[in-house]
């Protein structure tokens, strides 16, 4: 038997599993190509979620809260406000999502639409927290380091 003779007999032994090695890291390939688009799609989605729920927290807090607060006589909320402060909050987040952003939003986690306005409920509730407490740590102290008292934040508790 000669080189060659060896070699096309190595190859006609070798091409299927060669074959079949391929196809299996093609598939393999295509597969998580697929789970990256979809959590960079999911990533997006949220992303979007976050900026809208920040944005809307603090245009609330800046014209309804702080003008509420102003004008109560001892500088808090009435009872019942944040609720309807809430509210509104939501229907703006979902005003500003679209129809479209919505049912993004609820495709790519799985949810109803009562699910979704828990999820951006919760998503206030996170952000009101998160910027009460960056403005209590930046507010908590005066430049001698003497501690301010204060309501810092939208919707007190």
């Amino acid at each position: 038997m000669s080189a060659t003779e060896i070699g096309i007999q190595v190859f006609k032994v070798l091409s299927p599993v060669l074959i079949a090695v391929v196809t299996w890291v093609a598939a393999n390939l295509a597969k998580l190509l697929e789970a990256r688009v979809k959590n960079e799609y999911l990533r997006g989605v949220l992303v979007r979620l976050d900026d809208t729920v920040v944005s809307v927290v603090r245009e609330v807090n800046q014209v309804t809260v702080e003008a509420i607060k102003s004008a109560s006589i001892d500088g808090r909320l009435p009872a019942g406000a944040r609720d309807t402060i809430k509210n509104a909050a939501v229907n703006a987040i979902k005003a500003h999502l679209g129809s479209q952003g919505l049912e993004d939003l609820a495709r790519v986690l799985g949810l109803d639409s009562p699910a979704v306005d828990r999820l951006i409920g919760t998503r206030i509730e996170a952000t009101v927290h998160t910027l009460k407490a960056q403005a209590s740590n930046s507010n908590s102290t005066s430049s001698a380091g003497v501690e301010v008292p204060g309501d810092a934040g939208p919707f007190p508790k």
